[in-house]
């Protein structure tokens, strides 16, 4: 049998595409575990990604997993045991797709509302009051929806401009 160079390249072109950068965890929501998870994906994705959309991506990690690992206890029901995060991150043509999910308590209705940045005086500001803003400015097609006592959460990174060219 020979091989038709043609119908290589295709066979070529497919496994790149499904062998694009990926990174998968399963973790407890504790404030070391995020840390050591943001310096996994850095680790991961340094070759991939500019610094630039590296950096967007881990401050908006860094966000969302510690509110899960901050509010994690709170809400409809007080936990006995950590919840556990679901997180991958995918590197695609436009930027890297992301996908949580976490047992924590559900996400206030309010959050993935629309956001303008605060203009009132910065001391009456409450702790913590730019999280959702930044989370919002930073990404692209964020959804969060809540199945039994499961959160769900999706959103993607934009590469950086010149990036995106390449």
């Amino acid at each position: 049998m020979t091989s038709n160079p043609r119908q290589n390249a295709e066979i070529q072109g497919r496994a790149t595409a499904r062998t694009q950068p990926m990174f998968h965890r399963v973790l407890r929501a504790h404030p070391q575990t995020v840390r050591d998870t943001l310096g996994d994906i850095r680790q991961r994705f340094r070759e991939d990604v500019s610094e630039d959309t590296l950096g967007r991506l881990e401050l908006v990690l860094a966000e969302v997993l510690n509110n899960v690992t901050e509010h994690a206890g709170t809400g409809d029901a007080v936990r006995s045991r950590t919840p556990s995060i679901h997180l991958c991150i995918v590197r695609h043509d436009s930027g890297l797709a992301c996908a949580i999910t976490d047992d924590g308590a559900s996400l206030p209705d309010d959050c993935i509302l629309p956001r303008i940045l605060p203009t009132a005086e910065f001391p009456d500001l409450p702790e913590g009051g730019f999280g959702w803003y930044l989370i919002q400015d930073l990404t692209q097609a964020l959804c969060y929806y809540r199945e039994e006592s499961r959160n769900f959460l999706a959103f993607s990174v934009p590469f950086a401009y010149d990036e995106a060219s390449h």
